[in-house]
């Protein structure tokens, strides 16, 4: 079921995790393929507590979705469907020229998303 961003960051937990500007793969090479260990780089998980949430488009369903992501070293889940306007998600798809289930969104989708969670009440 597609939810508003907005309604999904009333949730504070979800929304202290949010990074705006994760891309799906970063966020496997941060959170699986190099784990914890903080001496690979800057860009690695500090801790193996540490997680974010983060939008992926998963371009295997026709349309498009967009989704919510919890990531950490140890699991990985969608939080939800995320409503947006699907000409934004179709051109996020083109731009990455991605045809499979992690593709990372534009800045116009990014800053459409961070408009519509400022509506958080």
């Amino acid at each position: 079921m597609k939810r508003p961003i907005a309604e999904i960051l009333k949730d504070r937990e979800i929304a202290s995790l949010m990074d705006w500007d994760l891309h799906p793969f970063e966020a496997v090479a941060r959170y699986m393929e190099w784990g914890c260990n903080w001496s690979r780089g800057l860009d690695h998980a500090k801790s193996c507590s540490e997680e974010a949430a983060y939008f992926k488009i998963n371009a295997l369903h026709k349309p498009p979705k967009l989704v919510l992501v919890r990531h950490s070293h140890q699991q990985c889940s969608i939080v939800s469907e995320v409503e947006a306007p699907q000409d934004l998600i179709d051109a996020a798809v083109e731009y990455w020229a991605c045809r499979n289930a992690a593709c990372g969104i534009t800045e116009e989708l990014r800053d459409w998303l961070k408009r519509e969670a400022d509506k958080v009440a």
